[in-house]
């Protein structure tokens, strides 16, 4: 893991922007906020990262082009403690889109494997500028070498149909194409010790 790094509280505005890059033309993202997207996503990022980084669950590069949100087994859950330390922020950054935002939320939570022994990657992206140079690679390699090691395995839910050969060039696979009343489909994915 010594091509990656813990991200520190003031690296949180640079990381929330490359997350907000990463996500600028993501079909799901884009449906949820089709106006003024770039500044919603780094509120909304800006606001996510602040609380994960003091729990050591944001990762990145050294040079600060990928952001990585990664939750131990057992921790991928936002307590309602959080929702309510940044309802200000979700409402700022959701509008009008708000219940739909919200709806996708708890049908997402709804659908995450109760089994608690696995990692969990909320969130990867590569900054636009800087995409396919391998970056993201480097920093999702890092963060699966730590499930290796204690042989857990890592969950994800992909909001775009163009990542899945990345995340399948790592071991995983798609478990379900996950669709919803409204919106555009998700998929949820594993990495197990057989998938690789």
């Amino acid at each position: 893991m010594a091509d990656i790094v813990r991200a520190t509280a003031a690296d949180v505005p640079g990381l929330a922007s490359v997350l907000a890059s990463a996500y600028a033309e993501d079909p799901v993202w884009s449906w949820l906020m089709p106006h003024d997207r770039d500044r919603r996503l780094r509120l909304l990022f800006t606001a996510h990262l602040a609380q994960q980084v003091p729990a050591g669950r944001v990762w990145t590069d050294p040079d600060r082009t990928v952001t990585a949100v990664w939750a131990e087994p057992g921790k991928w859950k936002l307590p309602v403690s959080y929702l309510l330390r940044n309802a200000g922020t979700l409402l700022r950054a959701g509008r009008a889109q708000l219940p739909r935002t919200g709806l996708r939320l708890l049908a997402m939570e709804h659908r995450h494997p109760v089994d608690p022994a696995h990692w969990y990657v909320e969130y990867i992206g590569t900054h636009a500028d800087v995409r396919g140079t391998g970056r993201g690679s480097q920093v999702l390699g890092g963060l699966l070498e730590q499930a290796d090691a204690d042989g857990r395995p890592v969950f994800l839910e992909s909001s775009n149909h163009r990542n899945l050969t990345f995340y399948q060039r790592h071991g995983f696979t798609v478990q379900e194409e996950m669709t919803f009343r409204s919106g555009p489909p998700m998929w949820s994915m594993w990495r197990r010790d057989a998938d690789r």
